[in-house]
């Protein structure tokens, strides 16, 4: 009788770790990554970002480090900063804050630039922006590596302006053509439209701007740019020279 119930018993657990073996490797066939999902996007599609993780797909969700992918994903020159979690059983989900260009810096190639002054590479969609172009800034390509900020001190200065007329002086900059370094580096923007020139000088940029903002104001029914220029480097007044009819 003894041996009768240890063979059951013996069966019986055998019986069961089958059943357990083949719980565990169903559960894990269900744990593989078969899906990454991302968050909506606005400057890049998806799938610029998503590449980077197809390798991914087919390991097991459960040893996957989340923070290599999020690493991973940061490492794009686009990407300000990722969040990735696991859905499970089957899935990886990342949300994404991307960098937004603010200007276009004219060298060979030409780049986009954000607010913090990253450099985005063309990824193809230079064409689609219609930024102020930044020009006569030194052009060697060594000083705007893909994905950090750039290096020129000027550039950075003047990013550091553009980023704050943004800000405080939206339509000065959505009527922005170009900003330009002179060879003695003081700052000019040319306006969109006729083109005006905005001759801003070395020192006090942002009093200088705000001057210009209430002269705007009490033009009526004038604009900036029916002036062929506006000389703001000196203090107090501002010299204008109206278009020629």
């Amino acid at each position: 009788l003894k041996n009768v119930l240890f063979l059951m018993l013996a069966f019986s657990a055998i019986v069961s770790l089958i059943y357990i073996s083949s719980w565990w490797s169903t559960f894990n066939q269900k744990m593989i990554i078969k899906r990454i999902i991302f968050s909506e996007t606005k400057i890049l599609e998806s799938h610029h970002y998503s590449n980077l993780l197809d390798e991914y797909l087919g390991k097991n969700l459960d040893e996957t480090n989340l923070k290599v992918i999020s690493n991973n994903i940061e490492n794009h020159p686009y990407i300000q900063a990722a969040r990735v979690s696991k859905k499970y059983p089957s899935k990886i989900k990342v949300e994404v804050i991307e960098r937004e260009p603010i200007a276009i810096l004219q060298i060979d190639p030409m780049v986009l630039l954000d607010k913090e002054g990253y450099v985005l590479p063309d990824a193809g969609n230079l064409k689609n922006y219609n930024l102020p172009i930044m020009t006569n800034f030194n052009t060697e390509n060594n000083l705007y590596p893909p994905g950090e900020k750039a290096m020129s001190l000027n550039v950075k200065k003047c990013i550091y302006w553009l980023n704050k007329i943004k800000k405080h002086y939206y339509s000065l900059y959505e009527n922005l053509s170009e900003m330009k370094m002179t060879a003695s580096n003081e700052m000019q923007l040319i306006l969109s439209e006729q083109p005006t020139h905005i001759y801003l000088g070395v020192d006090e940029i942002w009093m200088r701007l705000n001057t210009l903002k209430n002269f705007e104001t009490k033009l009526n029914h004038k604009k900036l740019s029916d002036f062929n220029y506006l000389d703001m480097r000196y203090d107090n007044q501002i010299i204008v020279k109206s278009r020629s009819l």
